[in-house]
């Protein structure tokens, strides 16, 4: 049950008891009955009346509330219409019900369980006015004896002590006691309001058994009671019929006492019993079964509130790791940062992402994967102080909150952190080795905010990833400002695409002995009305993050496709080069799309080569091979771009299905001065030459580059100094002037 509804029961009961009156009470309790559950109208019915009437109007259907204090169902109100009604009896020595209705839904069980409690209460009020009545006309009329008024009076006291206890109770919900606590003030104050004899309150617990088991007792436990079997027997009895019982607690013994129980729900399900024990059989047998009726639903509101209390913690703290969650790390760090004043040292932030732990959880499965996330939590925690707070913020992200830590001190943990996350986690019968990247954020402001420290702490993290796993990197100013140019960059680059800013030049590919041209290269500009021209350099890297990539690919693939065609009819053995990314190469239509895009342009497959650097073969080499395969199978030529800059082994360049290696314009730029580079050159010469491939010397520049390079017997080569890129409308002249005379 929320808090606030807590608070307004004790609210209810304040004011209800608290009335002069029947007429008051009843008014009082309607008025706040219909206001806590949602109803449109509510009444008590008392013997053949209706009273405190609220929302039924002149036309209150009179004969249809008398019928309803005996079963919930439809009413039909001349003014209002049909309603759905409930109703919750007062007592059993009172004849009447406090009826609520309402049009749009039903009555939930918890609302029922709430309805009932405010009828209880009603009906101990009226009781209790009805015997301070009572006292004030033996004190007029002074025509009873003084025995009659002496029992008027400690039943009076009695009221009074029952409806503080009750009070006291609700108020402790209210305050968040613990749940042994209140459950112990229930059973303690119904024993006490009996005379001190022996309660105990009987849950269930949870499970396909319902095993009973005692919670909470005013005595010293099961030995208080005659029958110590007795407790749990009527308990299961009044669990089953939802009544309360009266019964010998040793059958067929009716001297030895009697055992009251009261049935306990939690949001309307059935969950145990407030169980008494009395010397004897009392004459006043229904009185005691509405106190006891009383402190049960005490009982059930006390469960009820606890549960959802569990529901809050569940709703704030991660499932997995049992941490706490996004939406309450950034609550404590408000708080934090809002109680340091003036601080001496700065309040920091560590954005932990996990380095591979995807591959983790694909290939051994999720149970693993959450397996491997509560074993990083119990690491990070292990490396930090218990005064700090350590969150799961969504995914494979982590974050800490470090009380009164300098930027120095919070790198220095999260150094810490990559260091113990190394290490092999032992998940499903194996070593499981991941890594993690580390940003840090850090302020002395007292007006700091969460979200902007752990947004800071956030970009820090990604320039982390992007220089390499396993760093820490620390906030800095400029981040923010360049994180703000990749949106505005990436926004426009969305785009670019519809509004036709892309544009194509062609570098020839030029065959080094004769210097005729054998085919050329589609390079993508990006012709921004705002930026100007954006170089591939600046745009592609975020093309494929979010993924763009594919559908500008496809568009140089088709465009540069249809151009080159064209061109071949001036130069009938005219190729085309064009660069693949790997995220190109990851989509699983990519191989269809290259069919489709060559048909449309006329082009024949054997006539393109798809440029892929080394890391894209190596990193998504099974992804890759597959596109590959079926690509060699059409007749598609592949090429490895940038070769040498990567690392793949002989024995793996052996098996990629690659008819061409470009050599990086590194090498080549040094090629006529360094013998290092020089000799390199000369080796990837002469494997691709022994290994049957084109070899492509990329960025000559020079006359002495060119020179080196045909002493070197290297085929083909592109650069400035061959031919710059060009413009398609300059690329027919050259083709007509081939072979080429390099630039001076």
């Amino acid at each position: 049950m929320p808090t606030s509804s807590a608070h307004q029961l004790t609210e209810y009961f304040t004011a209800v008891t608290a009335s002069a009156d029947e007429d008051t009470a009843i008014a009082v309790a309607v008025e706040r009955a219909v206001e806590m559950v949602g109803a449109e109208a509510g009444a008590v019915v008392l013997g053949e009346e209706v009273r405190g009437d609220r929302g039924f109007g002149a036309d209150a259907p009179v004969e249809g509330l008398l019928a309803l204090a005996d079963a919930p169902g439809t009413l039909s109100v001349p003014s209002l219409g049909d309603r759905y009604a409930v109703s919750s009896p007062l007592g059993s020595d009172l004849a009447g019900a406090l009826v609520l209705a309402r049009e749009s839904e039903t009555f939930g069980e918890q609302e029922r369980q709430i309805l009932d409690g405010l009828a209880q209460g009603l009906g101990l009020a009226l009781r209790s006015i009805r015997v301070l009545r009572g006292e004030r006309t033996v004190r007029v009329e002074r025509e009873r004896e003084a025995a009659d008024r002496l029992v008027l009076l400690e039943q009076a006291q009695t009221r009074r002590q029952l409806v503080e206890s009750l009070l006291a109770i609700q108020r402790e919900i209210s305050s968040r006691k613990s749940l042994p606590e209140i459950l112990d003030a229930v059973t303690s104050g119904t024993g006490l309001l009996l005379g001190g004899v022996p309660v105990a309150l009987i849950l269930a617990e949870a499970g396909r058994d319902r095993r009973l088991t005692v919670a909470s007792t005013s005595g010293a436990g099961d030995h208080d009671f005659v029958n110590p079997e007795g407790p749990q027997t009527e308990a299961r009895v009044a669990m089953s019929t939802s009544n309360v019982i009266m019964r010998a607690a040793v059958p067929g013994h009716p001297e030895r006492g009697t055992i009251l129980a009261a049935p306990v729900r939690v949001t309307g399900e059935m969950s145990g019993s407030l169980v008494a024990q009395l010397p004897s059989t009392p004459e006043a047998s229904r009185e005691l079964r509405d106190l006891l009726a009383a402190f049960a639903q005490q009982v059930s509101l006390a469960l009820t509130d606890a549960r959802t209390v569990e529901a809050v913690h569940e709703a704030h703290h991660d499932s997995v790791t049992g941490l706490p969650n996004r939406g309450l790390f950034l609550k404590i760090s408000n708080r934090v940062l809002a109680a340091r004043g003036e601080p001496t040292e700065p309040t920091s932030v560590l954005f932990i992402d996990l380095d591979r732990f995807k591959a983790v959880n694909d290939s051994l499965g999720h149970e693993a994967g959450d397996e491997l996330l509560a074993s990083v939590a119990d690491r990070i925690r292990g490396c930090v102080r218990a005064s700090d707070t350590t969150a799961r913020l969504g995914g494979d992200e982590f974050a800490v909150l470090l009380h009164d830590s300098p930027v120095e001190s919070a790198t220095a943990i999260g150094e810490r952190v990559i260091a113990a996350i190394k290490e092999p986690f032992r998940i499903s019968g194996r070593d499981v080795f991941i890594g993690a990247s580390v940003g840090v954020a850090a302020s002395r402001e007292p007006s700091a905010d969460s979200k902007s420290l752990l947004n800071k702490a956030d970009l820090a993290m990604y320039r982390a990833k992007k220089a390499g796993t396993g760093r820490v990197v620390v906030y800095e100013p400029h981040m923010h400002t360049e994180a703000l140019d990749y949106l505005s960059l990436h926004g426009d680059l969305q785009y670019a695409m519809h509004e036709d800013q892309f544009r194509l030049q062609y570098q020839p590919l030029v065959r080094l002995d004769t210097g005729e041209i054998a085919g050329v290269e589609a390079l993508v500009r990006w012709h921004s009305p705002t930026r100007g021209l954006v170089m591939p350099t600046d745009f592609i890297p975020i093309a494929e993050e979010s993924g763009l990539i594919a559908e500008i690919g496809q568009w140089v693939l088709k465009s540069s496709a249809t151009q080159v065609a064209a061109w071949r009819r001036i130069n009938p053995d005219l190729t085309l080069n064009v660069n693949v990314s790997g995220h190109q190469l990851r989509h699983g239509q990519f191989a269809a799309n290259v069919t489709r895009a060559l048909a449309v342009a006329g082009m024949p497959a054997s006539a393109v080569t798809l440029e892929l650097t080394e890391s894209v073969l190596m990193n998504d080499s099974e992804a890759a091979m597959a596109s590959l395969a079926s690509l060699r199978e059409m007749g598609v030529q592949l090429s490895i771009d940038d070769f040498g800059t990567g690392y793949s082994s002989l024995a793996y360049l052996r098996e990629l299905p690659v008819n061409e290696l470009k050599i990086d314009r590194a090498f080549v730029d040094r090629v006529e001065s360094t013998a290092e580079d020089l000799a390199l050159v000369r080796t990837i010469v002469d494997l691709g030459h022994i290994l049957g491939l084109r070899v492509v010397a990329e960025g000559i520049e020079s006359p002495e580059q060119l020179a080196a390079l045909r002493r070197l017997g290297c085929s083909y080569g592109q650069g400035h100094h061959l031919c710059r890129p060009v413009d398609p409308e300059e690329m027919p002249g050259i083709l007509t002037d081939s072979p080429i005379t390099p630039a001076a």
